[in-house]
């Protein structure tokens, strides 16, 4: 009898620590999936444009945390939006997980103005201003005998001096010369000069520096060799006066290219219209 009700009771309990043991690890197991938040997921919102205390707001609201890890200055964009972000906008991520994003400043950083007055015509000196991240304004015209050639740069209607800074986005008013009404200058030839021979020689033609592509190599720009101009010399090619003519510059004259120096000094007549 006693021996029938011992294996009994130890059956009940075999079974109820069964019981216990199933019940513990349902619990472990739910436990794990709340720490973890298994197969839970939010899809990263658009911050881009956004205010960044509107974005601090919905970073909260959908249980993500926020980094700061860079900032830019776009003057297109309102200062302290959003100019990007990582996680993209639409990925799937895990609650808590955190987002960087890249702030536009309040403030924009200094450059300097680039020296262009006498050495530059409209089309460089806009593109170099462009490159500094300057705005460039409507040109105003002054009476001088080279044609959109820089003779002056104006910001808030002030003189630019050497070496001025100015927060970038500023925009600068290039003052050019207005030329001699409709004269121009035959094309003169430069090939085989040297760079500084070059600009002297435009100079007394009343035409000015353009661009000035350097092969490279070229450390020396004022002792390199112009083997390519534009607009080239000869067919009847003439110029207003002022206009500017494109340099290509190489350490010596490449392999094929002649030079005429017989055509140094010969400037066809081109009457006045």
């Amino acid at each position: 009898m006693f021996k029938k009700y011992f294996n009994k009771t130890l059956g009940y309990n075999i079974l109820a620590a069964v019981v216990i043991v199933i019940v513990l690890l349902l619990i472990v197991q739910m436990g794990l999936k709340t720490y973890t938040r298994h197969g839970q997921s939010i899809t990263v919102p658009d911050l881009r444009g956004k205010n960044f205390e509107q974005v601090k707001k919905i970073l909260s609201d959908n249980n993500l945390e926020w980094l700061v890890m860079d900032s830019v200055y776009d003057m297109s964009k309102p200062p302290m939006s959003i100019v990007d972000q990582n996680p993209k906008p639409s990925a799937h991520v895990k609650q808590g997980r955190t987002i960087y994003i890249t702030l536009n400043a309040t403030t924009a950083p200094s450059t300097e103005i680039p020296d262009l007055i006498g050495r530059s015509s409209l089309k460089y000196a806009t593109m170099q201003l462009q490159s500094y991240g300057l705005t460039v304004g409507e040109p105003i015209y002054k009476p001088d005998p080279h044609l959109n050639a820089v003779i002056g740069m104006l910001v808030n209607g002030r003189n630019v001096t050497k070496k001025m800074k100015v927060p970038k986005g500023t925009l600068v008013t290039l003052v050019l010369g207005d030329g001699l009404g409709n004269s121009r200058v035959s094309v003169p030839y430069v090939i085989g000069l040297r760079y500084e021979e070059a600009e002297f020689k435009l100079k007394g033609y009343s035409l000015n520096i353009g661009a000035i592509i350097a092969d490279e190599g070229v450390t020396d720009t004022m002792g390199a060799i112009v083997y390519k101009q534009i607009p080239d010399y000869g067919n009847g090619h003439s110029m207003h006066l002022g206009e500017p003519i494109d340099l290509f510059l190489s350490k010596e004259l490449p392999a094929g290219i002649t030079v005429d120096p017989s055509l140094y000094d010969k400037m066809d007549s081109i009457p006045t219209q």
